[in-house]
Order: structure tokens, then sequence, then C-alpha cells
């Protein structure tokens, strides 16, 4: 828990909800342990995506288990093998999570002309504290050119999805966006903080 709110703290990267919904017949459930599903054909990122998800949920005060413990296969996983991994486990709840897209977003900043008065003192010439008055004027009537510019912002949205293995049903979706990440683990951190954090607040966790 200490290591993941200093991960937090040292991340400047952010992570908002964009959407989210939940089953109004789960309203009063809370999930004790569960089971957290990456979608990924790389099994690298997989386990990093899942370790990263248990370590967010734990943080909040949830227990949760990757599946790549459980399921150390780099194919797709079958129904039979998930349900018998859960049932075994003492599992109540599956958590998927999956990468929607990453958009690039160009946004251009057009140039601009301001003064920028400034007051240069110098010997000589008379006048007043010593400058003269074309020193004082054309020191204090400087004019900055700023050159127009591109920028591009990245924005990664992840979809996440809670079911109930009791029922089979969903129970609670979300989706959300990053913003500007550094990295694709601060990308990675900041969205399972956010939606460990959203977890908690909607008592879908301890």
């Amino acid at each position: 828990a200490v290591a993941l709110c200093l991960l937090a703290a040292c991340s400047k990267t952010t992570t908002s909800i964009s959407q989210s919904y939940r089953n109004p017949g789960y309203e009063q459930t809370v999930f004790k342990k569960l089971f957290v599903i990456g979608v990924a054909q790389n099994q690298e990122s997989r386990q990093a995506f899942e370790d990263a998800f248990t370590n967010a949920i734990s943080g909040q005060g949830g227990s949760a288990e990757a599946s790549w413990g459980h399921l150390p296969k780099s194919e797709q996983l079958t129904e039979d093998e998930i349900r018998s991994a859960v049932e075994a486990g003492g599992f109540d709840g599956v958590l998927i999570t999956r990468l929607l897209a990453v958009d690039k977003d160009q946004q251009y900043t057009p140039a601009s002309t301001y003064s920028n008065p400034q007051t240069r003192y110098y010997a000589g010439g008379g006048g007043l504290y010593g400058y003269g008055f074309y020193g004082f004027y054309g020191t204090t009537f400087a004019t900055v050119h700023e050159p127009g510019y591109f920028k591009t912002s990245t924005t990664v949205r992840v979809e996440t999805n809670l079911y109930s293995l009791a029922t089979d049903a969903l129970v609670w979706t979300a989706q959300s966006e990053t913003v500007d990440p550094t990295s694709i683990s601060d990308a990675r951190a900041s969205m399972t903080i956010a939606v460990a954090q959203k977890l908690k607040a909607e008592k879908l966790i301890p």
C-alpha cells in the first residue's frame, strides 16, 4: 500500500472515469475477492497490467488476484479454464479490463506578438536618474514575437467490466481516460488506481 501511494504521488498523469454504469439489481453487492483478467495478446503486458490492478485494489482495501498466476498461458483462455480457476480460488467476482483506443489530438497555437517593457539604466545621456529620455522610451517598447506551434495530446481509453460469479451478470462497467502519460507503466498505474478508487467509492469492494 505504501509503494502504491508513492507511485501515485510521483506520477503527474491524470485519469478520469469518463462514464460508468452499475446494474441496479446489484446495489448492495460487495465483492470480497476479485479475479483480474487483462485482455492482451502479449503475456508480459498482461502480467504487468493484472499485477498493477491487483495492487491498486489492495491499496483501496479490497482483495484481488491476477489471472496469470492461476492460468499462465499466452493463448486465449477458455471459459472452462476461467470458471475452474475462479471456483477453485474462492472468487466471487471477475474483473475484465481491455484497451479500447489510444487517441492522438493535435492542436495548433497561432503565432503571437506582444510588447515586453523593460528598462536598462546606463551612464551618460543626462536626464533624471542617469538616463536620457530616449533610453527610457526605447527600452520600454520592446516587442516579442512568438512563433506558432503544434501540440499533440495522447488519450488512452480503457474499458473495465465487473461480473458476478454467482449469476454471471454484469454488475459494473466503466471507461477511463488517461491523458498524456509519460510512459506505459505511468498510464497503467494511473488508470488502475483511478478505477480502484471508483470501485471503493461505489462500495463494490470492502
